[in-house]
């Protein structure tokens, strides 16, 4: 599915924005610091909590971003190309999961369910993405996405306990 839309901001402040999400995804899944360099086609790095392998297939900035993770079941290709037009930058974002090769071959009502959500979770992106850059643009510090509770230590500890007890029960 493609999705194009027109912000009033600049390539150089959407791919900034880019290589920091870039970076701090790289760090927290491989436990590694790694610098801005390493953000090229053909750079990989595995996300073993999720179990997938995260690859860029293309990169040139100013211009495409398009990366494929793979998981023993799945995988899913993210394209963002950007364009600088009079009205701001125009961004062409494409997403590709398998499993949507199928699609057609579904009753319309699934398809049409189906499109919607993907169309609507892609929005929700592309809209999250500006708004964050005209936060930073304007100085404001960016909210952590919220955890997860699997990943929060100290609930998974709490529930731990919690569940061993009933079990003794």
């Amino acid at each position: 599915m493609k999705l194009i839309r027109t912000f009033e901001i600049t390539a150089d402040e959407f791919y900034d924005y880019l290589e920091a999400q870039l970076l701090e995804e790289i760090s927290k899944t491989t436990k590694k610091n790694v610098k801005k360099s390493v953000i090229k086609s053909g750079y990989s790095y595995e996300n073993k909590d999720a179990r997938s392998k995260i690859m860029i297939d293309q990169y040139v900035r100013g211009q495409i971003y398009q990366s494929t993770v793979k998981s023993a079941t799945s995988f899913v290709r993210v394209c963002y190309e950007t364009q600088e037009t009079k009205e701001g930058l125009k961004i062409s974002f494409e997403q590709f999961m398998s499993g949507e090769e199928k699609l057609p071959q579904k009753n319309v009502l699934y398809r049409t369910w189906h499109n919607w959500i993907t169309f609507g979770r892609m929005s929700h992106v592309l809209y999250d993405m500006r708004d964050d850059i005209i936060k930073i643009r304007n100085g404001e510090k960016l909210q952590k996405s919220s955890i997860q509770p699997e990943t929060h230590k100290r609930l998974k500890k709490f529930l731990t306990k919690k569940f061993e007890e009933q079990d003794h029960q």
